[in-house]
């Protein structure tokens, strides 16, 4: 390209993004900001009028090949295609929650120390579909294994609404890894001694709800993840967890206060242990949910 390149990157990995996606792009292009930044999106398949959605908006869209898709390859081809200085990788889900989101995320990188900055996700008031119960009350990552994950390198990394300084990621880099890239790529800042903040001024609004069958398959994909990572399930862990008492308190105030209203709610105690066994134990590749 001819023109000068742009302070920031910001990259959005799409797939079939919806209304949300459409608001998502509004919030980016409304920030209030002096820096220069470019939006780049990485389009695997969508067949929904995504691909219109962007082409209404100054995007620069990269077309990713939904039969090889990788989490962990999809990250490293947006920062190879990002011409800033700072990458920020934001979910095609997850809408910034103010005009000043990306100066707040950015601001922690101003200290050479900090390598990335990780904002936070709050729920979405403008979206049908209600927060999962169990996310919304901080208990979704119950198990062991993110218990020793958390334990070794300290608070979760999510690119759903991340700043990455380049020269951090020209140095590590991504692996290709099927779910949990920036778990993974968290180990590598850890060992390498980059600094990671958490600004809690940064928030996007963003959640999830699950089905029966979406949180299966997300609660196995993470067992698989954590397996690759070095972090593995056990039978005894499972069985552990599953008769760990605390979070069947946390069910019975669930039910005392009338939020539990699915079937994935009501079974998520067991649901999530025996998921993340099944992944860690058996699972080879990951699946859609």
């Amino acid at each position: 390209m001819t023109e000068p390149a742009p302070e920031v990157t910001i990259g959005i990995p799409c797939r079939d993004g919806g209304a949300v996606l459409r608001r998502a792009l509004a919030a980016v292009f409304e920030q209030e900001t002096a820096r220069s930044f470019e939006v780049v999106a990485l389009d695997s398949g969508s067949r929904d009028g995504t691909l219109e959605t962007l082409a209404a908006w100054p995007v620069r869209v990269v077309h990713i090949d939904p039969a090889a898709f990788d989490w962990g390859r999809v990250r490293q081809r947006l920062f190879e295609e990002a011409r800033g200085g700072y990458v920020v990788n934001l979910s095609q889900d997850a809408v910034p929650a103010g005009r000043d989101w990306l100066e707040r995320l950015l601001a922690p990188l101003d200290d050479p120390a900090v390598g990335v900055s990780c904002g936070s996700s709050v729920p979405d008031p403008e979206r049908v579909e209600r927060q999962f119960a169990w996310e919304r009350n901080g208990w979704f990552y119950f198990t062991r294994e993110m218990a020793r994950f958390r334990a070794r390198h300290g608070r979760g990394l999510s690119f759903a609404n991340t700043a990455v300084r380049r020269s951090a990621w020209a140095v590590l880099g991504i692996d290709p890894q099927a779910t949990g890239e920036d778990f993974g790529f968290q180990r590598k800042l850890h060992a390498a001694g980059v600094g990671i903040a958490f600004p809690a001024d940064a928030p996007v609004l963003h959640h999830h709800h699950y089905g029966l069958g979406g949180l299966w398959r997300r609660c196995r994909n993470e067992g698989l993840a954590l397996r690759e990572m070095g972090f593995p399930y056990t039978a005894a862990d499972c069985l552990a967890d599953l008769a760990s008492p605390r979070k069947y308190v946390q069910w019975l105030r669930e039910l005392r206060h009338g939020r539990l209203r699915t079937p994935a709610e009501w079974v998520f105690p067991a649901a999530r242990p025996l998921a993340v066994y099944a992944g860690s134990r058996f699972a080879r590749r990951m699946v859609w949910y």
